[in-house]
C-alpha cells in the first residue's frame, strides 16, 4: 500500500502533515519534552551532545480490523562545532481486514472489509546533513534523503532547508524544498506500475516574544502528480434505468494532479509559578479537489519534580469532502472522475491523549503515551448527514532516549 493509503495516514495525513523539506521528522519527533536535559561530557564513542533515541508506535482499531507496529531506531550528532547529521529506520508492520469496496447492495451505502486478514510491511529510513554558519554558528543549511519499501509502492524523497537567524536571534526564517519520486502498483494487478511525483515549498517564521513565550507559523504548498488513484477501491451499486436492475462497478478513479495549501501556526508559553508549559496550535488546510479542514490542538505539560513530566492534550480535526466522493453511483451517464474511498469524506475527529516523561539519571529519558483516536461524520464542522462510518483506534507511544 502507498504512504497514503497506510492506515495511520488514513487517520492524520491530512490533520498533520508533515513536509518533505523538514530535516527527518521522526528525529525532531522524539526529542518533544526533553529539553531541559543537559548533554554528558563522558568520554564514548559518539560525541557530547549526540541523541540516540529507540520508539514504538502501537495502533490498533476497535473490532480488530486494523493493527500497526512501527518500532523506530534514530540518532543524531553534532561532527565539530559546525556540522550535524542524523538519520533513523523503521519497519512498519500492518494487518487487519480493509475496506476495498462500497457497495448500496443492501439499499444503504456501506463499506465491505476484506475477508482475509491482510499483511504488509514498510521499510524506510531517512538520513540528514546540517552545517551551521555565521559568526555565532546562528544560520543552517541542510539536504536530507529518504527512503521507504513497500511491495507495491516504492519512495524516494530529497530536501534542502535553510534557517536565518536575526533580531538579535528572536527570530528565525525558514525556507525549503522538497522533491518526492513514487512508484506506485498493486498485488492484484501486477501489469499496474505507475508513477506519483511531489514538489514541496516551505516558508517559516518562529519568533521570541519574551522569555516565556514562542510562536511558530508556517506555510507549505504542494503539487501533486501522477497516478494519484487508489488501486484497491471499488463502489458498487445498484440502480434502476425505467424499470430494469442495473449495476455500477467503478474503479476509483481521480485527477492525475492535486495542489494543497497548509498554514500551521503554534505557539508555546511556560506558566513558571506552576512549572508548566502550554501549547496551542491550529492548521487550516485546503486544495483544488475541494477538501478544506481545519485541526485545533492544545497541551499542558506538567513537571512534577526532576524526574517526572506529565503532558495532557487534545486535537480536534474536521474536514469537507472532496468534489468528486461519491458512496454510490447515481449520475449517469457514469463519472469519469469518482471515488468512494471514504477518507475523502466530511468528518470531525477527536483525539484526547496522555503522557508521562521520566529522566533517569543524567543521561536517559524514557517516555509512554496513550491516546484515543475517534472519529464520526456528524462531527464536521457544520455537521453533516452522517454518511462517515464510524471509527474508533487506540493508540499507544513508547519510546527511550540517550544523551551522550
Amino acid at each position: 500500500m502507498t504512504s497514503r493509503e497506510h492506515p495511520l495516514s488514513s487517520l492524520f495525513a491530512a490533520a498533520m502533515a508533515l513536509p518533505i523539506v523538514a530535516i527527518p521528522v521522526v528525529v525532531n519527533a522524539q526529542t518533544t519534552g526533553q529539553s531541559n536535559a543537559q548533554p554528558s561530557t563522558s568520554s564514548s564513542l559518539l560525541p557530547a551532545g549526540a541523541v540516540v533515541g529507540v520508539r514504538s508506535l502501537w495502533y490498533r482499531e476497535d473490532g480488530d480490523r486494523m493493527k500497526v507496529t512501527e518500532p523506530v531506531v534514530w540518532m543524531k550528532t553534532p561532527i565539530g562545532e559546525q556540522w550535524e547529521i542524523g538519520g533513523s529506520a523503521t519497519v512498519d508492520m500492518v494487518s487487519g481486514a480493509s475496506p476495498i469496496i462500497t457497495s448500496n447492495a443492501t439499499g444503504k451505502p456501506a463499506q465491505i472489509y476484506t475477508g482475509a486478514s491482510i499483511t504488509d510491511r514498510r521499510k524506510a529510513y531517512d538520513a540528514n546533513v546540517t552545517r551551521k554558519y555565521g559568526e555565532l554558528n546562528e544560520n543552517t543549511v541542510g539536504v536530507s534523503f529518504a527512503r521507504s519499501d513497500e511491495k507495491d509502492y516504492e519512495s524516494k524523497a530529497y530536501g534542502l532547508n535553510t534557517t536565518f537567524d536575526f533580531n538579535e536571534r528572536n527570530t528565525t526564517l525558514a525556507l525549503g524544498i522538497g522533491s518526492r519520486n513514487d512508484r506506485v502498483m498493486s498485488v492484484t494487478d501486477r501489469t499496474l506500475n505507475r508513477a506519483r511525483d511531489a514538489k514541496e515549498v516551505l516558508v517559516g517564521v518562529t519568533q521570541i516574544i519574551d522569555r516565556r513565550t514562542l510562536v511558530q507559523s508556517n506555510l507549505v504548498y504542494t503539487k501533486l502528480t501522477g497516478y494519484l488513484n487508489d488501486p484497491y477501491k471499488l463502489t458498487f451499486s445498484l440502480y434502476r434505468d425505467g424499470l430494469s436492475p442495473r449495476i455500477a462497478s467503478v474503479r476509483d478513479s481521480r485527477p492525475e494532479s492535486r495542489s494543497q495549501i497548509a498554514w500551521l501556526t503554534r505557539g508555546k508559553r511556560a506558566l513558571t509559578g506552576m512549572d508548566a508549559v502550554v501549547s496551542a496550535e491550529y492548521r487550516f488546510y485546503r486544495d483544488d479537489w475541494g477538501i478544506r479542514s481545519h485541526t485545533l490542538a492544545g497541551t499542558w505539560l506538567q513537571t512534577i519534580n526532576e524526574t517526572w513530566q506529565v503532558e495532557g492534550g487534545l486535537r480536534y480535526y474536521s474536514q469537507s469532502q472532496a468534489d468528486f466522493y461519491r458512496r454510490e453511483i447515481t449520475q449517469r451517464p457514469i463519472p469519469t472522475i469518482s471515488s468512494s474511498d471514504q477518507r475523502l469524506a466530511g468528518f470531525g475527529a477527536f483525539e484526547p491523549s496522555i503522557k508521562v516523561i521520566a529522566k533517569v539519571g543524567d543521561h536517559v529519558s524514557v517516555d509512554l503515551s496513550f491516546s484515543r483516536y475517534m472519529q464520526r461524520g456528524t462531527w464536521k464542522l457544520g455537521g453533516s448527514q452522517g454518511e462517515y462510518d464510524p471509527l474508533s483506534a487506540r493508540l499507544i507511544n513508547a519510546g527511550l532516549l540517550y544523551r551522550f
